[in-house]
């Protein structure tokens, strides 16, 4: 099985937030089965986001987003381009969403085949009512 990874699953487990063992467990599953990860190259912006807000909160120290970002730099994923705006213009309002960033994940997935892990439970819920390939990780 082919997995595109969202950048929340990405930031929780490098970020060590509560979820980060239970999702590091499903790595290491697909990691032992010869999985390649991908994402959309969008997957370093937002990340880069997600950290800085993390560290503007207070929630993670400036030292801990740098090796975090290093983490997630040495992450076997592979990115790819948005080829198909116009499918990701589609799948975001199939999706309901105002926006282009988590349809870029979908439309990824669809173009390989894959299934989106995410930790996006209304994404997930929207996408399970449209037939998109799209996995709420359990974390429990």
């Amino acid at each position: 099985m082919t997995v595109i990874l969202d950048s929340n699953v990405v930031v929780a487990l490098v970020t060590k937030d509560e979820r980060a063992a239970a999702i590091g467990r499903q790595m290491q599953v697909l990691g032992e089965a010869g999985e390649v990860l991908h994402a959309p190259s969008l997957l370093r912006y937002e990340v880069a986001n997600a950290l800085t807000r993390k560290v503007v909160a207070g929630e993670l120290d400036p030292a801990d987003a740098e090796r975090a970002w290093h983490e997630i730099a040495a992450m076997p994923i592979v990115l790819h381009n948005l080829d198909d705006g116009p499918g990701a213009i589609g799948i975001a309002l199939r999706l309901r969403r105002e926006s282009a960033y988590d349809a870029a994940y979908v439309a990824l997935a669809q173009e390989l085949g894959a299934e989106l892990w995410t930790l996006d439970g209304p994404l997930a819920r929207n996408a399970a009512g449209t037939g998109l390939p799209v996995r709420l990780i359990d974390t429990t």
